[in-house]
């Protein structure tokens, strides 16, 4: 039976991913073709011209390394295959913007203060053209009571 203590530290050593769905999706299948050829991490670093820490990241699903479209074309190139083969087909089912947002609480906090920003300046137009609106309303109605 574990103490208080052992619990705790057990709960802290647990870690959260920190790559979306369709991350962890194309880093296993980079992984899943350099095992098939064999090939150390090292050795991939070396074709993308990155250092060995940066590959073992990107295949850690703890870390946020991850490899971007021009690794991506350069790991087709090394693997004879198309960009296309690392990309789930059709697609991932799980809102990876979501995903991506909860996994990046700063983001998605920057969203939504752009998203009030926005709603906010959008009400103040809307009530300055109302506000418009009801002036030439008032000047028309002026206008026209001084013809009578």
């Amino acid at each position: 039976m574990k103490n208080n203590f052992e619990m705790t530290a057990t709960q802290d050593i647990i870690k959260e991913i920190k790559k979306t769905e369709i991350e962890l999706s194309v880093i296993n299948k980079v992984k899943e073709l350099r095992k098939a050829a064999k090939m150390s991490q090292r050795k991939l670093a070396m074709e993308l011209r990155l250092s060995s820490t940066y590959v073992n990241r990107a295949e850690n699903p703890f870390s946020r390394a991850k490899y971007n479209l021009n690794h991506l074309n350069e790991l087709a190139k090394i693997f004879n295959c198309s960009i296309a083969d690392f990309i789930p087909n059709p697609f991932v089912q799980k809102d990876t913007i979501e995903e991506y947002m909860d996994i990046h609480p700063k983001l998605r906090a920057k969203y939504e203060k752009m998203i009030k920003n926005m709603e906010e300046k959008a009400q103040k137009e809307r009530e300055a053209k109302e506000k418009t609106k009801k002036e030439k309303a008032a000047m028309k109605k002026k206008a026209t009571s001084k013809k009578k």
